[in-house]
């Protein structure tokens, strides 16, 4: 049996402008991410199960959604959701992101910049800045990205638990990227972290 690895360890990401350290190993890998004999073989049954559990939630969810939102900055903030024509987007930071191994697994090669799970559709998007790498899913392997996304990727704590992850992880990359030294210099910083 497999057994999960630690979240965001401060020892692990970027060791210099020359090269990446990875921060596990290929074979780790959350149980339950990975293609089981007991789930339904037919794809097409899978696609209809996924729909109907990202349906269920976005209607567990309808009345949570605001037409017009700003940030909070400081420590009560529980969440980063700004109107999409203020949202910061960037394409080199997203890079940076996703060339980091998984924060969740460890698994190097795989990830992608995910975005914070709040407050997003409907004219709203959380900032690319508060990204963090999460790998993708791949043939048998259901990547931590799309567990996070669904709000599996945590045993317990339900979505308030998972944008509590969301909130260290984007700040622990943010960290990683700064003290590497490799912060785009066109992109502001953070503005806790400024």
């Amino acid at each position: 049996m497999l057994t999960r690895r630690a979240p965001m360890n401060p020892g692990k990401g970027f060791k210099s402008r020359g090269g990446f350290a990875g921060a596990g190993h290929h074979g780790d890998m959350d149980e339950g991410h990975a293609y089981e004999p007991g789930q339904p073989e037919s794809r097409e049954q899978r696609l209809a199960e996924r729909a109907a559990r990202q349906l269920a939630a976005a209607r567990a969810t309808a009345d949570l959604i605001t037409v017009k939102s700003r940030v909070v900055m400081g420590p009560a903030a529980t969440g980063i959701v700004i109107e999409k024509d203020n949202a910061v987007e960037s394409e080199p930071y997203r890079r940076l992101v996703a060339q980091l191994p998984c924060l969740w697994c460890g698994v190097e090669g795989y990830s992608q910049h995910a975005h914070l799970n709040y407050g997003k559709g409907l004219g709203m998007k959380t900032d690319d800045r508060t990204g963090f790498p999460l790998c993708c899913s791949r043939p048998g392997i259901e990547g931590c990205h799309v567990a996070y996304d669904q709000y599996r990727l945590l045993e317990s704590g339900g979505r308030e638990a998972h944008r509590e992850y969301g909130l260290e992880a984007g700040r622990f990359t943010r960290e990683q990227i700064l003290n590497a030294g490799l912060w785009p210099r066109r992109l502001p910083l953070w503005a806790q972290e400024a």
